[in-house]
């Protein structure tokens, strides 16, 4: 183990090096590059990416090559939304291919008739389903934000494919069937979930002291984890449970919900111990019991630091790759995702649902997430603070690089540092 942590000691002290021979850019974030007609980039196998994903552009294959049918098939586009319709993808263009992609909104009217929104109403059966729309979505979206399945930036009041995808979540910590529809069951546990959290169940009463002929029974040296509980201790019982497998969900919290509460069930099923979901002394010892026989020590929060950045330095100069989450490519989050997964750090995939998932701080440290505003607004790109106002991240026009955070460039899009519970 100590021959490991200087092995990595020195991978950090090698890729610092590494780091700060490769130039600082002040531009890497999509759409900077502006795209037409003879251009061969990168970027333009994006674009014909997201236009084929819109139904504009009809060749099979994507390529880097910029020609007639890439520009018929921008002009296209630009006509169909208004804009300027010159064959040229500057900002404007890119902003408004890219925003559908990544908003829970209501898709813009079309030629076609559009189908009706679903009213609900109490004299009706109260099911929200894909492409409902009103008050009760918002009220839906809220709920599941604050239990944490809904992960998209803001709350809207359209049930698109980011609330469906939230709402099978919560089915399936509910060990309902996960159809991603809001029927009247589903909602009627959502409601139930929201106020557990916000009003757990009251400590339970201090006995009367005991009187002289009776025996005092040993207290718990440690307090009972439950539902409903937040703090570092159950971010290190999500932690170890998920060196166990036991754990499924794909960010370490500081809250006891419903997932973690399950975890704890199979792993009490598992060993033989009454299932009640409530972590106490017993099992703590079991844990700690099955983490020996497994032979697993759990990694420091500064061992996992150390370790993403060592990964991170081995990728620099990795080609960016839309949507690539490999070494043969990355997009922004991909490559942030792939490095703490190497760890054992399980983060959502895209960056919107990273900066929902971390904790704001005021000032990055070495490991932190930052954030920033690119082509539309809230959290689009990102990256990973490596200390001396310098973070490690995928730009479009670079890959896999180092750039200044001080830089004006990047000053003018900067939203924050989010810390990985971990």
């Amino acid at each position: 183990m100590e021959n490991t942590i200087v092995k990595k000691l020195v991978m950090t002290s090698a890729f610092a090096g590494a780091f700060l021979a490769v130039p600082l850019v002040g531009e890497a974030s999509l759409g900077d590059t502006t795209l037409k007609q003879g251009i061969t980039h990168s970027d333009v196998q994006e674009l014909q990416a997201l236009l084929k994903e819109k139904g504009y552009f009809k060749d099979p294959q994507t390529t880097t090559y910029f020609g007639p049918v890439t520009k018929q098939a921008v002009m296209d586009f630009q006509k169909a939304n208004g804009l300027v319709v010159d064959g040229i993808v500057g900002k404007q263009t890119y902003g408004k291919l890219l925003e559908k992609s990544y908003q829970e909104e209501k898709p813009a009217p079309t030629v076609t008739v559009p189908k009706p929104p679903v009213k609900v109403t109490e004299a009706t059966t109260k099911v929200l389903k894909l492409e409902s729309t009103g008050q009760d979505v918002v009220n839906l979206q809220t709920d599941l934000k604050y239990l944490g399945f809904f992960t998209f930036y803001k709350i809207t009041d359209y049930y698109g494919p980011i609330t469906t995808e939230a709402v099978r979540k919560f089915q399936i910590s509910q060990k309902l069937k996960a159809t991603g529809i809001a029927d009247a069951t589903t909602l009627d546990l959502i409601q139930k979930a929201v106020a557990a959290k916000k009003n757990p169940a009251p400590p339970k009463p201090v006995p009367a002291p005991a009187s002289p002929t009776q025996t005092v029974p040993p207290q718990s040296s440690t307090p009972d984890l439950k539902f409903g509980m937040r703090g570092a201790e159950v971010v290190k019982l999500q932690t170890r449970l998920k060196n166990l497998g036991f754990f499924t969900y794909p960010m370490i919290t500081d809250y006891f919900g419903t997932v973690t509460e399950e975890s704890v069930e199979k792993f009490q099923k598992t060993y033989g111990l009454p299932i009640t979901g409530i972590v106490n002394n017993t099992f703590l010892t079991k844990l700690t019991e099955v983490e020996k026989q497994k032979g697993q020590t759990a990694k420091t929060s500064d061992q996992i630091t150390i370790n993403v950045i060592a990964n991170a330095a081995e990728l620099m100069g990795t080609p960016y790759q839309w949507g690539g989450t490999t070494t043969k490519g990355f997009d922004c989050s991909g490559f942030v995702q792939y490095v703490f997964a190497k760890e054992g750090v399980q983060l959502p995939r895209t960056v919107a649902q990273m900066w929902n998932a971390t904790t704001s701080v005021k000032e990055p440290a070495v490991g932190d997430l930052v954030f920033f505003e690119t082509y539309t607004s809230g959290p689009s790109h990102l990256g990973i603070y490596i200390g001396n106002n310098q973070f490690v991240h995928s730009g479009s026009s670079t890959g896999v690089t180092v750039s200044n955070l001080s830089l004006k460039y990047w000053q003018n899009i900067y939203l924050g540092s989010k810390h990985i519970n971990y």
